[in-house]
């Protein structure tokens, strides 16, 4: 019987929002690791940022997660480990492949700016992990703690998985549209929102009554932040196209239970038409 589970991978901005989102006993975070056939990823990079900028609550789930084998975390190491087994030398041409595909994501200029030194390692006919490792690093310390990219790396992961299991993944990432929709629409890697997750939780039986208390904290969450958030974009079929327009953030939960919604590949929510 062909493998049936669902690859995914977990993303910095992800596992703090869904550590913050909780109840008296358990976190959202707790809610989504129970999701039936799943296994989970992360790059070695989003622990890092995890720690730098995420809570202490988000820092010790995660690794309480990986120390018990349940969230498998790769560093860089390790993808091109994995890659030279199936491709040797060739491993270092594809990680680099991969890093630009994931910088032209965000942003065309990212590897321009950071990561030439590698191009220059690879011209140079220089196939040593530790050599393109310590370059690597050089490149990243250059970009420094305040600019985030493990979505960079989680992109570079997701393709690494693909390449050497032959395996499609899915993305728990951030509410920033513009990130979601570089994985979805450019790299067709399906996103999972935290909103997107509260759909998820009444698709696999949960019933209101039990998910509304994270919804709750959730609100709570949007209202207590520097700048409140009142509303959320969705997908609203009109006048012959999709747009995305605002709704109340309140509304979302009572419609997603009353069937109004689908999930969309960038992990938006979509209306579904009447």
């Amino acid at each position: 019987m062909a493998d049936q589970r669902k690859y995914a991978i977990l993303d910095t901005d992800f596992v703090s929002k869904a550590n913050i989102i909780k109840t008296e006993g358990r976190v959202l975070a707790d809610e989504v690791f129970a999701f039936p056939g799943y296994s989970f990823w992360c790059h070695q990079k989003m622990k890092e940022e995890l720690g730098d900028h995420g809570t202490r609550t988000a820092q010790i789930w995660l690794e309480n997660k990986i120390e018990a084998g349940k969230i498998r975390c790769y560093s860089d190491d390790q993808i091109l480990s994995e890659m030279n087994r199936n491709v040797s030398d060739a491993c270092f041409s594809y990680y680099r492949t991969f890093l630009k595909q994931g910088c032209g994501l965000f942003d065309s200029e990212f590897y321009d700016r950071y990561f030439l030194p590698l191009d220059d390692l690879m011209n140079a006919g220089v196939f040593d992990r530790e050599t393109f490792l310590a370059v690597l690093q050089s490149c990243e310390n250059q970009i420094g703690h305040q600019k985030s990219y493990g979505e960079i790396k989680s992109f570079v992961l997701s393709q690494a998985i693909k390449f050497v299991y032959g395996i499609d993944v899915c993305i728990f990432c951030s509410d920033d549209f513009g990130a979601r929709r570089g994985f979805a629409n450019v790299a067709q890697i399906p996103c999972i929102s935290i909103l997107s997750v509260f759909l998820k939780l009444r698709l696999i039986g949960q019933k209101i009554e039990e998910v509304d208390p994270f919804f709750q904290s959730f609100l709570h969450w949007c209202s207590d932040r520097k700048n409140p958030q009142t509303h959320v974009k969705v997908w609203i079929f009109e006048n012959g196209s999709d747009k995305r327009k605002k709704v109340p953030i309140e509304s979302i939960l009572p419609d997603i239970y009353a069937g109004l919604y689908c999930a969309r590949k960038d992990g938006d929510l979509q209306k579904i038409a009447e």
